[in-house]
């Protein structure tokens, strides 16, 4: 199985896509896992967790965006392969590093900000090459 680090951004878009790409001449599958960090709010109780007003529009809906995502990458490549969805809660690094035990290979993009940026920001690519269970490829923002 190839596992696939996805955040929305246009460098996981590219690692999805070449994801795709790879499993179609392999035959493998592809896992698309996008980790969030969940979001804190009071529900009144007399809701019971319901929005008597419907949905609340600043709220992010993890599993649709990863929907979302996966299906604008599929459709622009041909005959491209179905795509698991997997949304978790947590680090992005610490999602895909203990995902990857079930994965042959992960897939992760890069923003290409080099070792400076890596100092200051993190990289989950980073981290993923660390502590991942299984080969990494990093996708570079130029690919």
């Amino acid at each position: 199985m190839i596992l696939v680090g996805v955040d929305g951004s246009p460098a996981s878009r590219k690692a999805l896509k070449w994801a795709l790409e790879h499993a179609k001449r392999s035959g493998e599958t592809v896992e698309a896992t996008m980790a969030y960090a969940a979001q804190e709010g009071l529900v009144p109780a007399n809701t019971m967790g319901l929005n008597p007003y419907g949905e609340t529009p600043h709220r992010r809906h993890p599993a649709r965006d990863l929907h979302s995502i996966v299906e604008d990458v599929r459709a622009t490549v041909p005959d491209a392969p179905s795509v698991a969805e997997v949304t978790v809660t947590g680090d992005a690094g610490t999602a895909l590093s203990e995902a990857s035990r079930q994965a042959d290979l992960l897939v992760v993009g890069t923003r290409g900000h080099g070792r400076l940026a890596e100092v200051f920001l993190g990289s989950v690519a980073a981290d993923c090459l660390r502590h991942t269970a299984c080969p990494v490829v990093v996708v570079p923002p130029d690919a």
